[in-house]
């Protein structure tokens, strides 16, 4: 393994770059369990995290192998654009760092488990099923119409859930009140992650189609897509408003809305062309401003 599995292969493979951004869903799930419990398990959070970051690298790695695995268009996607493919990386050998990473979570996944009960473990089962499920098996979840919302609740929703548990265990009990009350002050961010994941697919429609993969986007369009997209982005950029008036949030999380036009104006590239390589990131940056602000200005609220 040591022979192709270097740095700039395990960086593309991992996209470990983005796995920074998992900080900000457990500085807004342990600021829950602050503001509604009073308390929070540093040493529980701290474990969840160390979990869910080397949990996204298996995922991720995973993805690009059975997407290579799967992949149709062999001479276009699986040669050219996917990494197994693109760098001529072992097939084994990238399965058997998938696995090993998924081990690797593993581990202080027990450790969670055995300090806070079985709960964790049934969060964590549902966890590994997408993840493991999202490009595996023979109908894997991103070929299917569902892939963008089922993946949006399981990152800006369910990982949030699982912090606050582990947060308050011990102290007060997860009630079904605290899971909705938890659901509605990540519906921003499920939302905006939603967006993303749309934009994703709509950006990579032709790939999808010539792959067999029929996304939500394949059924919308790309004209479809785009305004969905716009919609839900206006929804959740403003849904803090709600939770706000419902007496669910700091007032601080309220300026969260101001975002909406500075996100829009760094969106607008996409809104006119749909392309990975020229315009996708652009989403990516003008969301990530949310997905930073939000939890910040919720745990800015909840401390002081």
């Amino acid at each position: 393994m040591s022979r192709w599995l270097t740095w700039p292969v395990f960086y593309e493979l991992t996209e470990i770059y983005t796995a920074p951004l998992n900080v900000m869903w457990f500085i807004l799930g342990a600021a829950i369990a602050q503001f509604y419990a009073g308390t929070v398990d540093w040493v529980n959070v701290g474990l969840c995290l160390v979990v869910v970051f080397i949990f996204d690298l298996a995922v991720n790695v995973a993805d690009n192998y059975y997407d290579y695995q799967h992949a149709h268009d062999r001479a276009g996607y699986a040669q050219q654009t996917n990494p197994v493919g693109r760098l001529a990386l072992p097939e084994m050998g990238v399965a058997q760092l998938a696995w090993g990473l998924y081990a690797l979570a593993a581990v202080p996944g027990v450790v969670l488990v055995w300090r806070t009960g079985w709960p964790v473990a049934v969060f964590g089962l549902v966890g590994y099923l997408i993840g493991i499920f999202y490009t595996a098996g023979p109908r894997p979840i991103n070929a299917t119409p569902f892939s963008a919302i089922i993946v949006a609740l399981a990152i800006a929703f369910l990982i949030q859930l699982t912090c606050v548990y582990v947060s308050i265990y011990g102290q007060r009990p997860l009630t079904w009140r605290m899971v909705g009350v938890t659901f509605l002050l990540c519906l921003p961010l499920t939302l905006i992650f939603f967006t993303l994941q749309m934009a994703n697919d709509t950006a990579d429609r032709a790939e999808d189609i010539a792959n067999h993969r029929y996304t939500l986007a394949y059924y919308l369009g790309q004209r479809g897509s785009v305004r969905l997209i716009q919609g839900v982005v206006v929804l959740g950029s403003l849904w803090p408003l709600v939770n706000v008036a419902l007496g669910l949030a700091p007032v601080w999380t309220a300026l969260a809305v101001l975002l909406l036009p500075v996100m829009w104006r760094g969106m607008q590239p996409f809104f006119r062309v749909q392309d990975k390589r020229q315009t996708f990131m652009t989403m990516v940056k003008s969301a990530s401003l949310f997905f930073v602000a939000y939890p910040l200005l919720f745990a800015l609220g909840a401390w002081l």
